[in-house]
């Protein structure tokens, strides 16, 4: 029967997005609220995507992916807790078909290094979010890898 509706209310937000279309949904995982809020309002301005869940922290993130199963987690690299790279490495144990795509004001090549490492198929600047983040997000969900912003070390 393929995947079924995570909840009601996504069900009607999908079908009143899209008739026939697919629509991938996205789970938000970053400590900053503002940043959460921001990005979704910018991924649900798309007919195509729409934001299931967001979670403050690595634990919360992981749980709710294994609760949601969303087709792409857009995630914080630097948080309390269980960070990125650790809730990375958990999402894509629990979730082998959710792409994870890594969000960070930090460039080291060496960090993207690690997310890759840890199952991760993008990277994306912070500040290049606004530019970058859609179309990164529809290349992760098709399997392929986005490697975005210029890079330091």
């Amino acid at each position: 029967m393929g995947r079924l509706a995570k909840a009601i209310g996504t069900a009607r937000a999908a079908a009143e997005r899209t008739e026939n279309g697919f629509v991938m949904d996205i789970l938000i995982i970053d400590d900053h609220a503002a940043t959460r809020e921001e990005m979704a309002s910018l991924l649900d301005a798309e007919d195509d995507l729409v934001v299931t869940g967001q979670a403050a922290d690595g634990e919360e993130g992981v749980r709710l992916a294994r609760q949601l199963r969303p087709d792409v987690v857009v995630m914080d690299v630097v948080m309390p807790g269980m960070n990125g790279i650790a809730a990375t490495r958990a999402v894509r144990a629990a979730e082998p078909d959710t792409a994870v795509l890594a969000l960070s004001n930090h460039t080291g090549a060496s960090l993207v290094a690690a997310l890759l490492r840890a199952g991760a198929r993008g990277y994306v600047r912070k500040d290049r979010a606004y530019e970058e983040l859609i179309p990164a997000i529809r290349a992760v969900a098709e399997g392929k890898q986005y490697i975005g912003g210029a890079l330091s070390e």
